[in-house]
Protein backbone atom coordinates (compact mmCIF):
# COMPACT_ATOMS: atom_id res chain seq x y z
CA UNK A 1 0.00 0.00 0.00
CA UNK A 2 1.45 3.40 -0.71
CA UNK A 3 0.75 6.70 1.18
CA UNK A 4 2.46 9.61 -0.07
CA UNK A 5 2.86 12.83 2.08
CA UNK A 6 1.86 16.21 1.03
CA UNK A 7 3.34 19.16 3.09
CA UNK A 8 0.49 21.91 2.03
CA UNK A 9 3.52 24.50 1.58
CA UNK A 10 1.32 27.33 0.27
CA UNK A 11 -0.96 27.30 2.93
CA UNK A 12 1.81 27.37 5.58
CA UNK A 13 3.19 29.93 3.88
CA UNK A 14 0.49 32.59 3.60
CA UNK A 15 -0.61 31.48 7.19
CA UNK A 16 2.85 32.53 8.20
CA UNK A 17 2.20 36.14 6.16
CA UNK A 18 -0.41 36.25 8.39
CA UNK A 19 1.89 35.22 11.73
CA UNK A 20 0.89 31.74 12.14
CA UNK A 21 2.94 28.29 11.96
CA UNK A 22 0.57 25.87 11.06
CA UNK A 23 0.77 22.32 8.72
CA UNK A 24 -0.99 19.85 7.82
CA UNK A 25 0.08 16.07 6.30
CA UNK A 26 -2.05 14.41 4.06
CA UNK A 27 -2.25 10.09 3.73
CA UNK A 28 -3.72 8.28 1.12
CA UNK A 29 -4.33 4.54 1.20
CA UNK A 30 -5.16 3.02 -1.67
CA UNK A 31 -6.37 -0.29 -0.73
CA UNK A 32 -9.58 1.13 0.65
CA UNK A 33 -9.44 4.58 -2.25
CA UNK A 34 -8.98 7.15 0.56
CA UNK A 35 -7.45 9.74 2.28
CA UNK A 36 -7.27 11.99 5.41
CA UNK A 37 -5.43 15.29 6.79
CA UNK A 38 -3.51 15.02 10.38
CA UNK A 39 -2.44 18.24 11.67
CA UNK A 40 1.36 18.20 12.41
CA UNK A 41 1.16 20.39 15.22
CA UNK A 42 -0.88 17.90 17.45
CA UNK A 43 0.01 14.38 16.19
CA UNK A 44 3.87 14.06 17.29
CA UNK A 45 4.50 10.31 16.20
CA UNK A 46 2.62 8.79 12.97
CA UNK A 47 2.82 5.24 12.16
CA UNK A 48 1.59 3.56 8.88
CA UNK A 49 2.81 0.60 7.37
CA UNK A 50 5.82 2.03 5.57
CA UNK A 51 7.38 3.04 9.07
CA UNK A 52 5.93 0.57 11.17
CA UNK A 53 9.01 -1.94 11.45
CA UNK A 54 11.21 0.89 12.25
CA UNK A 55 8.74 2.06 15.33
CA UNK A 56 8.49 -1.26 16.95
CA UNK A 57 9.52 -0.80 20.35
CA UNK A 58 6.99 2.60 20.06
CA UNK A 59 4.53 -0.06 19.01
CA UNK A 60 4.49 -2.71 22.00
CA UNK A 61 4.36 0.55 24.10
CA UNK A 62 1.20 1.09 22.72
CA UNK A 63 0.33 -2.33 22.26
CA UNK A 64 0.30 -3.02 19.37
CA UNK A 65 2.98 -5.10 16.93
CA UNK A 66 4.17 -4.79 13.86
CA UNK A 67 1.60 -6.99 12.30
CA UNK A 68 -0.96 -5.48 12.78
CA UNK A 69 -0.07 -3.59 9.81
CA UNK A 70 1.18 -6.26 7.61
CA UNK A 71 -1.77 -8.62 8.61
CA UNK A 72 -4.35 -7.41 11.30
CA UNK A 73 -5.35 -4.32 8.76
CA UNK A 74 -3.71 -1.13 10.69
CA UNK A 75 -3.65 1.75 8.78
CA UNK A 76 -2.38 4.34 10.76
CA UNK A 77 -1.16 5.30 14.04
CA UNK A 78 -1.08 8.77 15.54
CA UNK A 79 -0.11 9.82 19.07
CA UNK A 80 -1.10 12.65 20.60
CA UNK A 81 0.88 12.35 24.29
CA UNK A 82 -0.06 15.86 25.24
CA UNK A 83 -3.82 15.44 26.03
CA UNK A 84 -3.63 11.54 26.15
CA UNK A 85 -5.47 10.35 23.14
CA UNK A 86 -3.99 7.93 20.70
CA UNK A 87 -5.98 7.78 16.95
CA UNK A 88 -6.08 4.85 15.05
CA UNK A 89 -7.44 4.40 11.62
CA UNK A 90 -8.20 0.23 10.00
CA UNK A 91 -9.70 -1.62 7.50
CA UNK A 92 -10.53 -5.19 7.88
CA UNK A 93 -11.79 -7.79 5.59
CA UNK A 94 -14.33 -9.48 8.27
CA UNK A 95 -17.59 -10.82 7.83
CA UNK A 96 -19.55 -7.76 7.84
CA UNK A 97 -17.96 -6.57 5.22
CA UNK A 98 -18.16 -9.40 3.18
CA UNK A 99 -21.79 -9.44 3.47
CA UNK A 100 -22.06 -5.58 2.84
CA UNK A 101 -19.57 -4.40 1.18
CA UNK A 102 -20.83 -0.97 1.00
CA UNK A 103 -23.74 -0.42 3.63
CA UNK A 104 -25.12 2.97 1.79
CA UNK A 105 -26.38 0.43 -0.63
CA UNK A 106 -28.65 -1.43 1.42
CA UNK A 107 -31.61 -1.04 3.04
CA UNK A 108 -32.48 0.97 6.41
CA UNK A 109 -33.30 -2.20 7.89
CA UNK A 110 -30.11 -3.92 6.98
CA UNK A 111 -28.66 -0.87 8.42
CA UNK A 112 -30.65 -1.01 11.67
CA UNK A 113 -29.24 -4.68 11.90
CA UNK A 114 -25.73 -3.73 11.87
CA UNK A 115 -26.21 -1.19 13.90
CA UNK A 116 -27.87 -3.77 16.66
CA UNK A 117 -24.45 -5.52 16.29
CA UNK A 118 -23.00 -2.85 18.72
CA UNK A 119 -25.88 -2.12 21.03
CA UNK A 120 -27.84 -5.08 21.33
CA UNK A 121 -25.61 -8.15 20.57
CA UNK A 122 -22.22 -9.88 22.42
CA UNK A 123 -20.56 -9.18 19.00
CA UNK A 124 -18.02 -6.92 20.18
CA UNK A 125 -18.24 -7.14 23.94
CA UNK A 126 -16.52 -10.29 23.61
CA UNK A 127 -13.75 -7.90 22.18
CA UNK A 128 -13.75 -5.99 25.01
CA UNK A 129 -16.07 -3.03 23.78
CA UNK A 130 -19.01 -1.94 25.46
CA UNK A 131 -20.81 0.46 23.33
CA UNK A 132 -23.12 3.36 25.28
CA UNK A 133 -24.02 5.42 22.80
CA UNK A 134 -24.45 3.93 18.81
CA UNK A 135 -26.23 6.03 15.61
CA UNK A 136 -26.22 5.88 12.16
CA UNK A 137 -24.61 9.79 10.81
CA UNK A 138 -25.22 10.36 7.00
CA UNK A 139 -21.94 12.15 5.77
CA UNK A 140 -22.09 13.77 2.36
CA UNK A 141 -18.27 13.04 1.66
CA UNK A 142 -18.35 10.06 3.04
CA UNK A 143 -21.35 8.67 3.43
CA UNK A 144 -22.78 6.56 6.42
CA UNK A 145 -21.07 6.01 9.50
CA UNK A 146 -21.99 4.68 13.06
CA UNK A 147 -21.03 7.29 15.69
CA UNK A 148 -19.95 5.05 18.42
CA UNK A 149 -19.04 5.94 22.50
CA UNK A 150 -17.12 3.31 24.15
CA UNK A 151 -15.47 1.77 26.75
CA UNK A 152 -13.11 -1.02 26.94
CA UNK A 153 -13.17 -3.57 29.27
CA UNK A 154 -10.44 -6.43 30.36
CA UNK A 155 -11.14 -8.84 33.23
CA UNK A 156 -13.65 -6.50 34.23
CA UNK A 157 -12.19 -2.90 34.53
CA UNK A 158 -12.35 -0.06 32.48
CA UNK A 159 -8.63 0.00 30.36
CA UNK A 160 -9.63 2.95 27.94
CA UNK A 161 -12.54 5.08 26.98
CA UNK A 162 -12.86 6.48 23.17
CA UNK A 163 -15.11 7.37 19.81
CA UNK A 164 -15.39 5.52 17.28
CA UNK A 165 -16.63 6.15 14.08
CA UNK A 166 -17.44 3.14 11.62
CA UNK A 167 -18.51 2.09 8.32
CA UNK A 168 -18.14 -0.73 5.29
CA UNK A 169 -16.87 0.82 2.38
CA UNK A 170 -15.15 -0.71 -0.63
CA UNK A 171 -15.49 -4.03 0.94
CA UNK A 172 -13.87 -3.15 4.52
CA UNK A 173 -14.98 -2.50 7.64
CA UNK A 174 -13.17 0.61 8.28
CA UNK A 175 -12.74 1.99 11.92
CA UNK A 176 -11.48 5.38 12.66
CA UNK A 177 -10.77 5.28 16.91
CA UNK A 178 -9.70 8.07 19.16
CA UNK A 179 -8.69 6.30 22.36
CA UNK A 180 -8.73 8.22 25.64
CA UNK A 181 -5.61 6.24 27.70
CA UNK A 182 -4.72 6.79 31.11
CA UNK A 183 -8.34 6.04 32.81
CA UNK A 184 -9.47 9.51 32.53
CA UNK A 185 -13.52 10.28 31.76
CA UNK A 186 -14.06 11.04 28.02
CA UNK A 187 -14.41 14.84 27.45
CA UNK A 188 -16.26 16.88 24.43
CA UNK A 189 -12.82 17.95 23.08
CA UNK A 190 -11.62 14.52 22.30
CA UNK A 191 -15.03 14.15 19.87
CA UNK A 192 -13.82 17.33 18.50
CA UNK A 193 -10.07 16.09 18.26
CA UNK A 194 -11.92 12.78 16.29
CA UNK A 195 -14.00 15.21 14.14
CA UNK A 196 -11.53 17.08 13.20
CA UNK A 197 -9.38 14.48 11.77
CA UNK A 198 -12.72 12.53 10.19
CA UNK A 199 -14.15 15.79 8.44
CA UNK A 200 -10.78 15.45 6.03
CA UNK A 201 -11.70 11.57 5.38
CA UNK A 202 -12.46 11.32 1.78
CA UNK A 203 -13.53 8.60 -0.67
CA UNK A 204 -11.02 8.67 -4.14
CA UNK A 205 -13.09 5.81 -5.46
CA UNK A 206 -16.43 3.69 -4.77
CA UNK A 207 -16.10 0.43 -6.21
CA UNK A 208 -19.01 -1.13 -7.65
CA UNK A 209 -21.25 -4.23 -5.80
CA UNK A 210 -19.61 -7.28 -6.51
CA UNK A 211 -21.52 -10.64 -6.10
CA UNK A 212 -22.88 -10.41 -2.47
CA UNK A 213 -23.63 -13.49 -0.12
CA UNK A 214 -27.07 -14.33 0.56
CA UNK A 215 -29.50 -12.06 2.75
CA UNK A 216 -29.34 -13.10 6.30
CA UNK A 217 -30.82 -10.58 9.05
CA UNK A 218 -30.80 -12.64 12.37
CA UNK A 219 -33.58 -11.45 15.02
CA UNK A 220 -33.16 -14.18 17.78
CA UNK A 221 -29.45 -15.36 17.37
CA UNK A 222 -27.70 -17.78 19.33
CA UNK A 223 -27.07 -16.61 23.18
CA UNK A 224 -23.39 -16.12 24.69
CA UNK A 225 -24.08 -18.10 28.09
CA UNK A 226 -27.26 -20.57 28.78
CA UNK A 227 -28.49 -23.02 31.43
CA UNK A 228 -30.70 -24.79 28.77
CA UNK A 229 -29.46 -27.58 26.52
CA UNK A 230 -31.79 -26.27 23.61
CA UNK A 231 -32.48 -22.93 21.68
CA UNK A 232 -33.88 -21.48 18.77
CA UNK A 233 -32.15 -19.11 16.41
CA UNK A 234 -35.30 -16.99 14.12
CA UNK A 235 -34.60 -14.44 11.66
CA UNK A 236 -35.14 -13.51 7.66
CA UNK A 237 -33.45 -14.39 4.75
CA UNK A 238 -33.75 -15.61 0.75
CA UNK A 239 -36.57 -17.56 0.10
CA UNK A 240 -35.71 -21.25 0.71
CA UNK A 241 -32.11 -20.90 1.72
CA UNK A 242 -30.26 -23.94 3.49
CA UNK A 243 -28.88 -23.46 6.94
CA UNK A 244 -26.67 -25.64 7.93
CA UNK A 245 -25.15 -25.23 11.67
CA UNK A 246 -21.80 -27.03 13.29
CA UNK A 247 -21.29 -27.10 16.58
CA UNK A 248 -18.06 -28.21 18.24
CA UNK A 249 -17.19 -28.86 21.96
CA UNK A 250 -13.74 -26.95 23.24
CA UNK A 251 -13.27 -29.97 25.67
CA UNK A 252 -14.16 -32.94 23.19
CA UNK A 253 -13.99 -32.17 20.27
CA UNK A 254 -16.98 -33.63 19.44
CA UNK A 255 -19.01 -32.03 16.27
CA UNK A 256 -23.00 -32.31 15.33
CA UNK A 257 -24.75 -30.81 12.47
CA UNK A 258 -27.97 -29.27 12.56
CA UNK A 259 -30.04 -28.08 9.47
CA UNK A 260 -33.05 -26.13 8.71
CA UNK A 261 -34.54 -24.46 5.26
CA UNK A 262 -36.10 -21.34 4.80
CA UNK A 263 -39.39 -20.58 4.04
CA UNK A 264 -40.98 -18.99 0.87
CA UNK A 265 -40.75 -15.51 2.67
CA UNK A 266 -37.19 -16.24 3.74
CA UNK A 267 -38.15 -16.90 6.94
CA UNK A 268 -36.37 -19.50 9.44
CA UNK A 269 -36.58 -21.06 12.71
CA UNK A 270 -33.16 -22.89 13.56
CA UNK A 271 -33.24 -25.47 16.49
CA UNK A 272 -29.89 -26.56 17.87
CA UNK A 273 -29.57 -28.90 21.41
CA UNK A 274 -26.16 -29.13 22.78
CA UNK A 275 -24.93 -32.89 24.40
CA UNK A 276 -23.90 -32.05 27.67
CA UNK A 277 -22.22 -28.55 29.58
CA UNK A 278 -19.59 -26.90 27.99
CA UNK A 279 -17.59 -24.43 26.02
CA UNK A 280 -18.87 -24.63 22.18
CA UNK A 281 -18.12 -22.97 18.91
CA UNK A 282 -20.62 -22.58 16.22
CA UNK A 283 -20.25 -22.20 12.62
CA UNK A 284 -23.67 -21.53 10.59
CA UNK A 285 -23.34 -21.59 7.05
CA UNK A 286 -26.37 -19.87 4.58
CA UNK A 287 -27.00 -21.12 1.23
CA UNK A 288 -29.26 -20.31 -2.02
CA UNK A 289 -28.81 -20.53 -5.49
CA UNK A 290 -27.80 -17.43 -7.11
CA UNK A 291 -25.80 -16.22 -3.94
CA UNK A 292 -22.82 -16.67 -2.30
CA UNK A 293 -22.66 -18.41 0.60
CA UNK A 294 -22.49 -16.61 4.04
CA UNK A 295 -20.75 -18.13 6.97
CA UNK A 296 -21.29 -16.83 10.67
CA UNK A 297 -19.13 -17.85 13.82
CA UNK A 298 -20.60 -17.87 17.54
CA UNK A 299 -19.01 -18.93 21.10
CA UNK A 300 -21.76 -20.21 23.35
CA UNK A 301 -21.03 -21.54 27.18
CA UNK A 302 -24.15 -24.05 28.46
CA UNK A 303 -24.24 -24.01 32.26
CA UNK A 304 -26.55 -25.26 34.16
CA UNK A 305 -28.00 -22.73 37.13
CA UNK A 306 -27.05 -19.86 34.66
CA UNK A 307 -30.09 -17.01 34.00
CA UNK A 308 -29.08 -16.08 30.91
CA UNK A 309 -29.91 -11.97 30.63
CA UNK A 310 -28.62 -10.13 27.53
CA UNK A 311 -28.79 -6.45 29.02
CA UNK A 312 -29.66 -4.06 25.63
CA UNK A 313 -29.13 -0.99 26.79
CA UNK A 314 -26.88 0.69 29.93
CA UNK A 315 -25.73 3.57 31.55
CA UNK A 316 -22.52 4.91 30.52
CA UNK A 317 -19.74 6.33 32.87
CA UNK A 318 -20.26 9.34 32.29
CA UNK A 319 -24.14 10.79 32.19
CA UNK A 320 -24.72 13.54 30.17
CA UNK A 321 -29.06 13.09 30.74
CA UNK A 322 -31.56 13.61 33.08
CA UNK A 323 -32.70 10.20 32.64
CA UNK A 324 -31.22 6.87 31.84
CA UNK A 325 -33.46 3.38 30.96
CA UNK A 326 -31.96 -0.03 31.65
CA UNK A 327 -33.33 -2.63 29.61
CA UNK A 328 -32.63 -6.03 28.21
CA UNK A 329 -34.31 -9.70 28.26
CA UNK A 330 -34.17 -12.58 30.91
CA UNK A 331 -36.15 -15.59 31.38
CA UNK A 332 -39.80 -16.30 32.54
CA UNK A 333 -40.38 -15.88 36.36
CA UNK A 334 -36.83 -14.07 37.10
CA UNK A 335 -36.89 -11.53 39.90
CA UNK A 336 -34.71 -8.73 38.88
CA UNK A 337 -33.94 -5.79 41.23
CA UNK A 338 -32.35 -2.61 40.49
CA UNK A 339 -30.20 -0.47 43.23
CA UNK A 340 -29.43 3.21 42.90
CA UNK A 341 -27.40 4.55 45.40
CA UNK A 342 -28.82 2.22 48.06
CA UNK A 343 -32.35 2.65 46.81
CA UNK A 344 -34.45 -0.64 45.74
CA UNK A 345 -37.28 -1.44 43.27
CA UNK A 346 -37.95 -4.82 41.92
CA UNK A 347 -40.05 -6.79 39.54
CA UNK A 348 -40.44 -9.84 38.31
CA UNK A 349 -40.34 -10.74 34.76
CA UNK A 350 -42.90 -11.91 32.80
CA UNK A 351 -44.00 -13.89 29.68
CA UNK A 352 -42.44 -11.60 26.97
CA UNK A 353 -38.99 -11.93 28.59
CA UNK A 354 -38.30 -8.23 28.76
CA UNK A 355 -37.60 -5.26 31.05
CA UNK A 356 -36.42 -2.10 32.17
CA UNK A 357 -36.09 0.35 34.77
CA UNK A 358 -36.16 4.32 33.77
CA UNK A 359 -33.25 5.90 36.74
CA UNK A 360 -33.39 9.80 37.45
CA UNK A 361 -29.82 11.08 36.34
CA UNK A 362 -30.55 15.07 36.98
CA UNK A 363 -28.81 15.35 39.90
CA UNK A 364 -24.69 15.84 39.85
CA UNK A 365 -22.76 13.17 41.68
CA UNK A 366 -22.06 8.94 41.73
CA UNK A 367 -24.39 6.47 40.66
CA UNK A 368 -23.87 3.17 41.99
CA UNK A 369 -26.09 1.49 40.20
CA UNK A 370 -26.45 -2.84 41.06
CA UNK A 371 -28.53 -4.88 38.43
CA UNK A 372 -29.68 -8.29 40.00
CA UNK A 373 -31.47 -11.18 38.97
CA UNK A 374 -32.57 -14.17 41.18
CA UNK A 375 -34.80 -17.58 40.31
CA UNK A 376 -35.28 -20.78 42.50
CA UNK A 377 -32.57 -23.07 41.98
CA UNK A 378 -30.64 -20.60 39.72
CA UNK A 379 -27.32 -18.43 40.30
CA UNK A 380 -27.75 -15.40 41.05
CA UNK A 381 -25.97 -12.87 38.34
CA UNK A 382 -25.55 -9.12 39.45
CA UNK A 383 -24.32 -6.52 36.90
CA UNK A 384 -22.47 -3.42 38.38
CA UNK A 385 -22.21 0.06 36.66
CA UNK A 386 -20.63 3.16 38.38
CA UNK A 387 -21.57 6.30 36.94
CA UNK A 388 -21.36 9.79 37.31
CA UNK A 389 -23.05 12.71 36.42
CA UNK A 390 -21.01 16.23 36.00
CA UNK A 391 -23.19 19.61 34.85
CA UNK A 392 -21.30 21.91 32.70
CA UNK A 393 -20.70 25.27 34.15
CA UNK A 394 -23.77 26.62 31.79
CA UNK A 395 -26.46 23.79 32.89
CA UNK A 396 -25.48 24.21 36.67
CA UNK A 397 -25.58 28.46 36.31
CA UNK A 398 -29.50 27.50 34.38
CA UNK A 399 -30.48 24.94 37.09
CA UNK A 400 -29.81 27.37 39.64
CA UNK A 401 -31.39 30.25 38.21
CA UNK A 402 -34.49 28.55 37.20
CA UNK A 403 -34.65 27.13 41.30
CA UNK A 404 -34.66 30.04 42.83
CA UNK A 405 -37.36 31.83 44.56
CA UNK A 406 -37.14 35.58 46.03
CA UNK A 407 -38.78 36.09 49.17
CA UNK A 408 -39.21 39.39 50.49
CA UNK A 409 -36.42 40.22 53.05
CA UNK A 410 -39.41 40.55 55.67
CA UNK A 411 -41.31 37.89 54.64
CA UNK A 412 -38.08 35.38 54.67
CA UNK A 413 -36.87 36.37 58.14
CA UNK A 414 -40.76 35.21 59.54
CA UNK A 415 -40.05 32.29 57.51
CA UNK A 416 -36.53 30.78 58.24
CA UNK A 417 -37.67 27.47 58.74
CA UNK A 418 -39.86 27.39 55.94
CA UNK A 419 -37.59 28.07 53.45
CA UNK A 420 -34.30 26.26 54.77
CA UNK A 421 -32.49 24.46 52.19
CA UNK A 422 -34.33 26.28 49.31
CA UNK A 423 -32.25 27.91 46.71
CA UNK A 424 -32.93 32.00 46.86
CA UNK A 425 -32.33 34.84 45.07
CA UNK A 426 -31.24 38.47 45.71
CA UNK A 427 -30.13 41.58 44.24
CA UNK A 428 -28.04 43.66 46.45
CA UNK A 429 -23.62 45.02 47.06
CA UNK A 430 -21.53 43.35 48.99
CA UNK A 431 -20.45 45.75 51.78
CA UNK A 432 -17.64 43.43 53.32
CA UNK A 433 -15.23 40.73 52.27
CA UNK A 434 -12.91 38.43 55.01
CA UNK A 435 -11.37 34.63 54.81
CA UNK A 436 -12.33 32.67 57.51
CA UNK A 437 -11.37 29.66 59.20
CA UNK A 438 -11.06 28.05 55.36
CA UNK A 439 -14.34 29.73 53.68
CA UNK A 440 -15.11 33.60 52.79
CA UNK A 441 -17.74 35.27 54.09
CA UNK A 442 -19.36 38.24 52.96
CA UNK A 443 -22.00 41.02 54.18
CA UNK A 444 -24.59 41.25 51.75
CA UNK A 445 -26.65 44.05 51.88
CA UNK A 446 -30.67 44.23 49.94
CA UNK A 447 -30.92 47.65 50.49
CA UNK A 448 -29.46 50.91 50.81
CA UNK A 449 -30.41 54.19 51.10
CA UNK A 450 -27.63 56.81 50.74
CA UNK A 451 -24.60 55.82 52.37
CA UNK A 452 -26.94 53.45 54.81
CA UNK A 453 -27.08 49.74 54.01
CA UNK A 454 -30.10 47.86 55.44
CA UNK A 455 -31.53 43.87 55.30
CA UNK A 456 -28.92 42.06 55.81
CA UNK A 457 -27.61 38.61 54.14
CA UNK A 458 -23.95 36.35 55.16
CA UNK A 459 -22.88 34.76 52.09
CA UNK A 460 -20.41 32.14 52.53
CA UNK A 461 -18.30 31.24 49.88
CA UNK A 462 -15.10 27.99 49.13
CA UNK A 463 -13.45 30.98 47.19
CA UNK A 464 -13.01 34.39 46.59
CA UNK A 465 -15.41 36.73 44.82
CA UNK A 466 -13.66 38.68 42.35
CA UNK A 467 -16.22 41.52 42.42
CA UNK A 468 -15.33 44.97 43.70
CA UNK A 469 -17.20 46.00 46.97
CA UNK A 470 -20.26 48.00 46.54
CA UNK A 471 -21.35 47.13 43.30
CA UNK A 472 -24.57 45.53 43.03
CA UNK A 473 -24.80 42.00 42.30
CA UNK A 474 -27.14 39.27 41.90
CA UNK A 475 -26.69 36.33 44.26
CA UNK A 476 -27.74 32.74 44.30
CA UNK A 477 -27.59 30.61 47.00
CA UNK A 478 -29.04 27.93 49.22
CA UNK A 479 -30.70 28.95 52.72
CA UNK A 480 -28.50 27.08 55.56
CA UNK A 481 -30.38 28.69 58.87
CA UNK A 482 -28.91 32.29 60.25
CA UNK A 483 -25.59 33.83 61.75
CA UNK A 484 -25.43 36.26 64.05
CA UNK A 485 -23.39 39.52 63.25
CA UNK A 486 -22.78 43.52 64.64
CA UNK A 487 -24.29 46.00 62.77
CA UNK A 488 -23.22 49.48 62.07
CA UNK A 489 -24.60 50.50 65.93
CA UNK A 490 -22.49 47.77 67.14
CA UNK A 491 -25.49 45.61 67.85
CA UNK A 492 -25.66 41.55 67.58
CA UNK A 493 -28.32 40.64 64.79
CA UNK A 494 -29.77 37.25 63.52
CA UNK A 495 -29.21 37.55 59.56
CA UNK A 496 -30.22 34.75 56.77
CA UNK A 497 -27.34 32.77 55.85
CA UNK A 498 -26.95 31.73 52.58
CA UNK A 499 -24.06 29.06 50.72
CA UNK A 500 -23.43 31.22 47.75
CA UNK A 501 -23.95 28.78 44.64
CA UNK A 502 -23.42 31.97 41.77
CA UNK A 503 -23.33 35.17 41.50
CA UNK A 504 -23.50 38.03 38.60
Amino acid sequence: MQRRVIIFMSFVLALSCLGFSASAENYEFDDIYASLSLPSDVYNNVITKDNAANNEDTLKSLGYEVESFNTGGMLLIASDKKNDRLLTLSAVKDGEAEQYFNINEHTPQTRASYRRLHSASDRFKVLGYHYNSVEWKNFKKSGRWLMLRYNFRQGGSVEHRGYQRRTIYNGYTITMDMKVLGGRQLKSADNKALNKVFDTLTFTQTLPLPQLPVSFDEQVTAPSETAEDTFTMKGKTAAGAKLTAVIGSFSTAETKVFEGTASKNGSYSLTITLPREDLYFMTLTVEVEGALPLEKQYAVTYRKGLINVAINNSPPEKLEADSYTISGTAEKGVSVSLSVNGEVSAKRIGAGGKFSFKIDTKNEGKYDIILKFSKENYEDRSFIYNCERTLSDEERISRIKSSAKSPAYSTLMRNIDNNDGKMLRYEGYIISSEEKAGEWILKFATAKTGETYKNLIILSSDKQVGYPLNTKLTAYGVLVGTSSMLNENNQEVECPKLQLMHIE
